[in-house]
């Protein structure tokens, strides 16, 4: 029987910057606020998108958004974080609810 190869023996995949650089970024609204967005592969529990006000199910990808810029300090804003279905955060600049 052949032996399995050791997770060590195995070639380092290399890191991708585009990949890492994209992970979490800045936006900025079309009213000058700007927002720090981080993609989120598959969630671990449900959410309430904004946008749509739909579910935002358990191992769904989506995106989750926040200003630092608060009154109350960079802390405030990451309290009230929301999380958004990837095509609703996409379709913002459509409609008036949510950010």
């Amino acid at each position: 029987m052949a032996r399995r190869r050791n997770k060590y023996q195995r070639e380092v995949r290399p890191l991708d910057p585009e990949r890492l650089m994209n992970y979490t970024h800045y936006e900025t609204a079309d009213n000058g606020m700007e927002f720090k967005v981080h993609t989120i592969r598959a969630g671990t529990k449900e959410y309430v998108c904004p946008g749509c006000n739909g579910i935002i199910m358990v191992g769904e990808s989506h995106v989750v958004a926040w200003t630092e810029d608060s009154w109350f300090g960079p802390q405030a804003g990451q309290e009230a974080r929301r999380h958004w279905h990837t095509s609703c955060w996409r379709a913002k600049g459509r409609r008036s609810t949510g950010f």
